[in-house]
């Protein structure tokens, strides 16, 4: 609404005639009055023009176009009643409410506030039923609607009447005298009248004065929003505590995400995001600064709450880690039901999925830590900018309804960046411990298995006259088998800050208790050898070696194989890991036998 929509009711007084003629004419941008405060005083005008706003407000306008008690009408019934009283009523604009100071105290008359703020909110406020509907609806949508739309009205409410109308197209200058006389004939003297000039400065200047009056004051406390966040808040823990709970049942890959499909294709394409259950997390992150949910007095509780999301999700992973956590089918009848009951009328049991702890599993433990550093990123970056698009937008018209200075904004988005780190500090500790430990422990455990097999090579040659081995044993290409497949498999979702350090690991663990069974097994060769040296049968035919030699050769083999494993196959460079050293020493007397058959060949 513009000034111009406005009609103004003075008295004019022409030449000497002492009679005065009362007309109506279109209001201009803004008229001085010098004399006429002293009859019409600030706090007169709203106790006059109440009658039309109460005339405009009634449930029934604030219901059009939606349910009974949704106050889908409000905004538009509140436009409406402002444009009624500035088109019915006289009103008075005075030079200091434009004065470069803007100093309330040499007002005479605040018409943006005390004429038509005041009243509207006096009648939002007064009348029971339509206070109940609009501050207290008991329904967290419908609160969330009327705070945005009466804080959208609110913000908007000195820019739009202020704002000077657009210029009239130029009259013909040849016909500009005649119309002029013309125009003096008929009363309208609209182009003499005061036309200050309001420029952004004017506006803010106003809209400081609304924001300052003790009724917008008031109006803002009558609102319960801390309610209104517990509401909110509510809704998405129970949506999370349900996708936790299912997850539980049927294990990570179970589809929990109830939000927008085309969002969940969306974060999986530009964040990454692949389980179920973090997509869920997120959606709800970012469904707190949706223009549906958020309020900006409550930013501090929405990111605490998304701290919280947060820091529910990193227990349950915690937890899982733990082995606190089971996952798979288990009997669980009904709540609130009695035995007989459960049993006649459902009993819930997972039969497909056996349980299981999955901190036991490495590729859930890799999927989930892969996860979890999209989060943490997203947290830094991706997530901190929705929320500073939300409570610090961009644009110069949404920057100017947030009423915060640049400085503030900056420092508002600093603070916002400050606790959404601190809430993914515990993601770091928690992928380093399951890549570095739990992922090298399950790992190590898998590759050992085979080394059982090693104590099978002094059997496999003695006294069996076989020929000396030419190639490593079958065993050894399936010890570094469960580590190769694993890191094929999640080498592209390996955590930028594990490295490759944990795949060393895993293999200086399996080479340490490789090294050991050779030593082992040398030993026990010596020993068999020192009480067969005084049988004739201590050198054997086959090959012209002796059992203890042949086994040592193998181990020989085996050793060349399972290092060209290590540096050829998983990319690993064998230089300080000290398993293969040992093993390269133990295995060294073996080399010139190694030779021999080299040379038997050629």
């Amino acid at each position: 609404m513009t000034i111009p929509m406005m009609m103004n009711m003075v008295s004019v007084t022409t030449g000497n005639n002492k009679s005065s003629k009362t007309s109506s004419y279109p209001s201009p941008p803004a008229s001085v009055a010098v004399a006429l405060p002293s009859f019409l005083p600030s706090r007169g005008w709203p106790l006059s023009i109440m009658p039309i706003v109460r005339s405009k407000q009634s449930m029934g306008k604030l219901d059009e176009g939606g349910s009974l008690e949704e106050c889908a009408g409000l905004f538009f019934s509140v436009e409406r009643c402002v444009a009624n009283m500035v088109r019915s009523m006289s009103h008075v604009w005075t030079e200091g409410m434009f004065a470069e100071t803007g100093n309330a105290s040499n007002m005479k008359v605040d018409l943006v506030t005390c004429g038509v703020w005041v009243p509207v909110a006096t009648a939002l406020m007064a009348d029971p039923g339509i206070k109940m509907a609009i501050f207290s609806p008991g329904i967290a949508n419908v609160l969330q609607a009327n705070y945005s739309a009466l804080d959208t009205f609110l913000s908007e409410l000195a820019g739009n009447l202020l704002t000077p109308p657009p210029p009239s197209p130029e009259k013909n200058e040849s016909a500009s005298g005649e119309e002029e006389k013309t125009s003096h004939e008929l009363g309208d003297f609209s182009h003499l009248y005061y036309k200050p000039d309001l420029d952004a400065r004017s506006v803010e200047r106003a809209q400081s004065r609304l924001y300052a009056h003790p009724t917008t004051i008031d109006y803002y406390k009558r609102w319960n929003l801390p309610i209104y966040y517990q509401l909110r808040f509510a809704e998405f823990c129970k949506r999370l505590d349900k996708a936790l709970e299912v997850v539980t049942k049927e294990g990570w890959q179970a589809d929990v995400f109830t939000g927008d499909k085309g969002e969940e294709k969306k974060m999986r394409e530009t964040l990454g995001f692949e389980v179920p259950l973090f997509l869920e997390l997120y959606d709800g992150l970012l469904s707190l600064w949706s223009p549906n949910v958020f309020l900006r007095p409550l930013t501090h509780r929405f990111l605490r709450g998304a701290v919280q999301l947060v820091g529910r999700v990193l227990a349950f992973v915690r937890e899982g880690l733990e082995g606190q956590i089971e996952f798979g089918g288990s009997e669980k009848r009904s709540e609130g039901m009695d035995e007989s009951a459960s049993t006649a009328i459902t009993l819930e049991t997972i039969v497909d999925i056996p349980a299981y702890h999955w901190n036991e599993r490495v590729e859930d433990i890799a999927v989930v830590t892969w996860e979890l550093t999209i989060l943490d990123t997203c947290m830094s970056h991706d997530y901190l900018d929705a929320i500073a698009t939300t409570v610090c937008p961009p644009d110069n018209e949404s920057r100017q309804s947030t009423h915060n200075s640049t400085s503030e904004l900056d420092e508002m988005k600093l603070v916002a960046s400050e606790v959404l780190m601190k809430s993914s500090r515990g993601i770091s500790p928690l992928v380093s411990h399951s890549w570095n430990t739990l992922i090298v422990d399950n790992l190590t455990s898998q590759c050992c298995a085979p080394l059982a097999a090693v104590k099978g090579v002094a059997a496999t040659y003695r006294m069996t006259n076989r020929p000396p081995p030419t190639q490593a044993s079958p065993f050894v290409g399936t010890i570094l088998r469960p580590l190769k497949e694993f890191d094929t498999a999640y080498a592209s979702r390996t955590p930028p800050q594990i490295g490759d350090n944990w795949k060393r690991q895993v293999i200086s663990a399996v080479a340490d208790k490789y090294s050991l069974a050779v030593e082992e097994l040398i030993a026990t060769v010596k020993r068999t050898e020192e009480a067969l040296k005084s049988r004739k049968t201590r050198r054997m035919m086959a090959g012209g070696m002796s059992d203890g030699e042949k086994v040592k050769l193998q181990l020989y083999l085996d050793h060349r194989e399972f290092k060209s494993h290590v540096v050829e196959g998983l990319g690993v460079d064998a230089e300080g890991i000290g398993g293969l050293v040992k093993l390269g020493e133990l295995t060294e007397e073996a080399e010139s036998l190694f030779l021999r058959t080299q040379e038997k060949k050629l």
